[in-house]
């Protein structure tokens, strides 16, 4: 399961990109918060991806989500397409990659294994 659990996780974040890069005409209103939204996207891609690397790679996954989430602020601005460089974004974003990493660290950077095991997927004992 793990390659397609790293499969998930890949279109998850090109969904994700391409949905902060487009026109704002072609990204659809969730009615959500913008600041929220940020937040939301970079706990789930973080805690997606904690869920597929060991302990010792969280430190690289969080710099890897904050490049990712500054990147996108700078490409915004660069694009003129609309979108605008925006550092509470950043921030936001680095919120959410706070508090994925922090339940990461207290015990649920396992939860894919865990979800195999319940769904009787895994042969590891549970």
């Amino acid at each position: 399961m793990r390659r397609l659990w790293w499969i998930i996780g890949w279109l998850l974040l090109i969904f994700i990109t391409v949905s902060c890069l487009e026109p704002p005409q072609y990204v659809p209103n969730l009615h959500v918060n913008d600041k929220l939204e940020h937040a939301g996207a970079f706990f789930g891609l973080t805690f997606w991806f904690g869920g597929l690397v060991r302990r010792r790679s969280y430190p690289y996954l969080v710099l890897w989500m904050l490049a990712l989430g500054g990147g996108i602020e700078i490409a915004q601005g660069a694009m003129g397409w609309g979108r605008d460089m925006d550092i509470w974004d950043f921030v936001a974003d680095s919120v959410g990659v706070a508090i994925a990493v922090t339940l990461l660290y207290l015990g649920l950077g396992d939860w894919l294994a865990r979800i195999e095991r319940l769904l009787g997927l895994s042969r590891a004992p549970p």
